[in-house]
């Protein structure tokens, strides 16, 4: 697709074709923020600006079809890699424990034992690589669907909340600052749950440097919003006044690449190519 900008990305050993979607992601119109944004008027919408305006989101439709498409081909890709690298693994294990015996019983070196070894493990590291950029992939499949979307909608007041069936939005009038009040939301989270709070994504990553998303003072925590801690995490936001937007997973009934984002929408920025 010539959309696509590709990159060899190593997996498991292996050279595996990665759609990088940046093209894509910056091509998209950039909406403008709820403080950037002015109302249209009646009049406007049936003129020019109202053209261009649905132009615009057509643009913004075709664009992140054309993206989500791409990911979920290179999920798939992944899926298939995944499960030659399990097989390897079972086998590789198989091997090790076949030698683990013959090691004991003293009929081939400790050398021999400790290379099975080795390879049982790097079988592993390489199915635990897969199983990350599987994990990726889903989150840059929800990245990308919530931008699509957030194009498309209308800027929220401040305080202003929003339900949407594949999105949940809170322009919370509090500033978010992702180095001082990250820890209280921790705070809040261990005393409710008992738990780390799960986050997935802190601050800029590699994955919104390749989407071209500035994530720099966001926070992204790993938990479906209809759990109990989806819900008790967007509960407590709302009460501190903190805003966040709410994405469901990446394929529908599941929780892979669902997650609360903290802080404003991330911008789109240039890329790294």
């Amino acid at each position: 697709m010539g959309y696509l900008l590709p990159r060899l990305m190593a997996v498991g050993g292996r050279a595996v074709m990665l759609p990088i979607l940046v093209a894509s992601l910056v091509l998209l119109p950039q909406a403008p923020s709820s403080a950037q944004r002015l109302p249209v008027s009646p009049q406007s919408v049936g003129g020019s600006q109202g053209r261009g305006a649905g132009q615009a989101s057509a643009a913004v439709g075709k664009q992140t079809a054309e993206l989500l498409a791409a990911l979920k081909e290179y999920r798939q890709s992944l899926e298939r890699l995944l499960a030659l690298q399990e097989q390897a693994l079972a086998s590789a294990a198989d091997r090790r424990e076949q030698r683990r015996d013959l090691y004991e019983r003293g009929l081939i070196s400790r050398r021999e034992f400790e290379e099975s070894e080795r390879a049982a493990a790097a079988a592993r590291q390489s199915v635990e690589e897969t199983r990350r950029a599987i994990e990726a992939a889903d989150h840059a499949t929800v990245e990308a669907r919530t931008a699509g979307t957030l194009a498309t909608l209308s800027p929220l007041p401040p305080g202003g909340y929003q339900r949407t069936a594949a999105l949940i939005r809170y322009n919370g009038p509090v500033r978010w600052s992702l180095r001082t009040d990250t820890r209280r939301l921790q705070q809040f989270f261990v005393a409710r749950f008992g738990r780390p709070l799960p986050v997935s994504a802190f601050g800029q990553t590699p994955l919104h440097d390749r989407m071209g998303f500035d994530h720099h003072d966001a926070l992204d925590v790993a938990v479906h919003p209809d759990s109990p801690e989806g819900r008790a995490l967007m509960d407590y936001l709302r009460s501190a006044g903190i805003p966040f937007i709410a994405a469901w997973g990446a394929v529908p009934g599941s929780t892979s690449g669902a997650h609360i984002h903290v802080g404003q929408p991330s911008p789109r920025v240039a890329a790294h190519k």
